[in-house]
């Protein structure tokens, strides 16, 4: 599958420490050459944006970014740039090929940048021409639909598609993949600890089982209640229609819901083995 990303890069003296007060993620101890999956916050621990961090070097950091929310991202870590000895460069345009079943040296030779993929089991190759990519792979492409389905199925929600303009860290459980919770101070901080330590959110992510394929967006209600909205749906070949959607905590897996008129029920995440 192929996609659109941003490429930027934060470089200086200061970049990781700067980084490292803003984003969710340790980044101080990313070692070079690795990357991780980091989220940007609001001062009420609402996201904002996400992406992936890779280190470069000491002093040279890359953001992997969504291309639709890489100009809004960026022109926050701007807006909070202040006497730092660093350089923010970018957004630029770049593309996103994701792969299964690639050789590590082979991935190395297409790609300008090997990333850990965000489906388990794939990798995501930052490359300039996805169709050069390919070919020196010699492998096939995998449907879009295909992968979404997979992703949809062990629970890995994208931000901006599954999580909303209040969205919580916890709500949207990105806290095991995307936050340090040993690291110290970040924007939005104080919200993600308490709800971490004391619990007290009010929606979770959920799966479902639909009998049919509505549109991303759609209400979700249960019992006649509004619960929640639908994101990311695909059809999976041995589940039919699924999806993801962040729901009211007391609508539970095992419970029938309604999304834009089309029946399903709840699902725990990652979907159960079939």
């Amino acid at each position: 599958m192929r996609g659109e990303v941003a490429i930027a890069w934060v470089e200086g003296l200061d970049a990781r420490s700067f980084l490292h007060g803003l984003l969710t993620q340790d980044i101080l101890a990313l070692p070079e050459g690795r990357d991780a999956p980091a989220l940007l916050l609001d001062a009420k621990g609402r996201i904002r944006s996400g992406m992936r961090v890779r280190a470069d070097g000491p002093a040279s950091l890359t953001l992997v970014l969504d291309a639709h929310t890489a100009d809004r991202t960026m022109d926050t870590l701007r807006d909070l740039h202040f006497s730092e000895r660093l350089d923010l460069l970018g957004p630029e345009p770049s593309a996103l090929l994701v792969t299964a079943g690639a050789e590590p040296a082979a991935a190395r030779a297409v790609a300008e940048m090997v990333l850990t993929g965000t489906v388990p089991g794939t990798v995501d190759l930052v490359v300039a021409d996805p169709d050069v990519a390919l070919a020196g792979l010699n492998l096939p492409e995998a449907p879009a639909e295909a992968l979404r389905a997979l992703r949809i199925e062990a629970g890995v929600p994208v931000v901006a598609v599954d999580t909303g303009e209040r969205t919580l860290v916890q709500e949207a459980g990105l806290g095991e993949a995307a936050v340090s919770f040993t690291k110290g101070c970040y924007l939005g901080q104080e919200t993600v600890a308490r709800a971490q330590h004391r619990g007290g959110v009010r929606r979770a992510l959920r799966g479902l089982l639909l009998d049919s394929q509505p549109e991303s967006g759609a209400a979700v209600e249960h019992e006649g209640r509004s619960v929640g909205v639908l994101g990311s749906t695909a059809i999976s070949p041995p589940r039919g229609a699924i999806g993801l959607a962040i729901l009211h905590r007391d609508v539970e897996p095992g419970e029938r819901v309604v999304a834009d008129g089309v029946r399903g029920r709840l699902v725990a995440l990652p979907f159960p083995p079939r």
